[in-house]
């Protein structure tokens, strides 16, 4: 890793690591009412999403969760019966989405890892899901080769990657920077 990948990622932690994705917007409350609202506004604002996901497509099926942020997406396919593993760059993302796995009295084997070097033998995986993660990556096609080392043959990447200049990268600046008092924050760190 080059000192300015290093430093990239250092950033990306730092960042995620004082909120995880949504957090301070749209979490009020750590309980089960609060998670609640947050999977609500997430799926709002990204009504796309449970298209995406398909989630009742991991009913018994080995799935990877790269990025669990705050677990609305992880919840989902924990409820559709998916054998469940879940990997983010935070401790903090972590241990919210187990704090609300618990809460629904779900499971998941979660652990902090990072995409460029996932942690799993290959072919392990029936479905690897990322959603808008591996952008912040300093490495995003090393990330991606990781995924298709761990999926198995004939498994599904299900991976979105939004364009900074996208709608979602304009809405996640407004949310992550100018909402929060910090519009000099650029859309590579929103």
């Amino acid at each position: 890793m080059s000192p300015n990948q290093n430093l990239e990622k250092q950033q990306m932690y730092g960042f995620w690591n004082e909120a995880a994705c949504g957090e301070s917007l749209y979490l009020k409350e750590v309980d089960c009412a609060g998670y609640q609202a947050h999977s609500e506004m997430r799926y709002q604002l990204e009504p796309f999403i449970p298209t995406f996901a398909d989630f009742a497509t991991a009913k018994e099926q080995k799935v990877l969760e790269i990025g669990i942020g705050l677990g609305a997406d992880h919840q989902r396919f924990a409820e559709a019966g998916a054998e469940l593993y879940g990997i983010d760059l935070t401790e903090r993302a972590v241990e919210h989405t187990r704090r609300r796995l618990v809460l629904f009295g779900l499971s998941s084997t979660l652990s902090v890892g990072d995409a460029e070097n996932l942690a799993f033998p290959d072919e392990t995986f029936d479905q690897v899901y990322s959603w808008a993660v591996l952008r912040h990556s300093p490495k995003t096609p090393l990330a991606i080769e990781e995924i298709y080392r761990v999926l198995k043959s004939g498994g599904t990447a299900k991976v979105m990657i939004y364009h900074k200049w996208s709608m979602i990268g304009l809405m996640l600046w407004l949310r992550y920077a100018l909402l929060v008092g910090r519009p000099w924050r650029n859309l590579k760190a929103a």
